[in-house]
């Protein structure tokens, strides 16, 4: 699949790397073929990948910490395929800011979707005192099939959805005032937890991924349902 990467910020240039490594070993590796450059245009995604990821449960990807990927609004879309049976009492991670294992500020997951020990679709976020608002699916999706994974979280009208192959799958009302623990410096994270313990990675995800796209401000359901319609149209091999 022969798709241009580009990876956006605001104003300013994203990093995006791939890790590659053996157990505990990690290095650094670009990926290639890589467009970087910077957008303003109004509405647009601050973080777009075009280009199919393969993760093996041991490298990720990474696009650099930056302002503009400190939400309190937004919505984050993902496509993945694996068969992953993920470990008990784990999650794998397939796109996430901030991470899990710390409620301190600055540690908390900001914006994230995952996969849990059931092989259902999670997704959600923390606040700065550590407090969970996360949503679940109630079907699991490892199942070697194209999937879309939306989450939205609109910080006025207090919603937090997620929303599967266009289809609004879960939904949770949180309470006025809160939002996110977006003050953290962990990168957007593909393929494991964002948030490193003791220089140690963990939930690695295994399988692929696709059309990765987080936007600054909550979709509706329309919005949600034009961007299935979209890409899924889209070949993916």
């Amino acid at each position: 699949m022969n798709r241009r990467i580009s990876s956006i910020i605001g104003s300013s240039f994203v990093l995006l790397l791939l890790y590659f490594g053996l157990t505990e070993s990690y290095k650094n590796s670009m990926l290639s073929n890589m467009d970087i450059f910077a957008q303003e245009e109004n509405k647009s995604p601050v973080v777009k990948n075009s280009k199919m990821l393969e993760f093996s449960g041991v490298n990720y990807a990474d696009v650099v910490n930056s302002d503009e990927i400190h939400l309190n609004g937004f919505t984050v879309s993902v496509w993945f395929n694996t068969t992953m049976n993920v470990t008990s009492g784990n999650n794998a991670f397939l796109l996430n800011k901030g991470g899990f294992g710390s409620d301190r500020a600055g540690f908390n997951i900001n914006y994230g979707i995952w996969l849990n020990n059931r092989e259902q679709v999670g997704g959600g976020f923390e606040t700065a005192g550590g407090d969970d608002n996360y949503i679940t699916s109630q079907a699991p999706y490892a199942d070697g099939v194209w999937h879309n994974a939306i989450l939205t979280f609109d910080e006025k009208l207090h919603l937090l959805k997620l929303y599967l192959d266009g289809v609004e799958a879960a939904t949770n009302s949180t309470n006025p005032g809160i939002t996110p623990d977006n003050t953290g410096k962990q990168p957007v994270r593909l393929g494991a937890n964002s948030l490193e313990e003791k220089g140690k990675i963990n939930g690695n995800y295994t399988g692929q991924l696709d059309d990765i796209q987080v936007w600054n401000y909550a979709f509706t359901k329309e919005q949600v349902a034009d961007l299935f319609a979209k890409e899924s149209k889209l070949a993916r091999q």
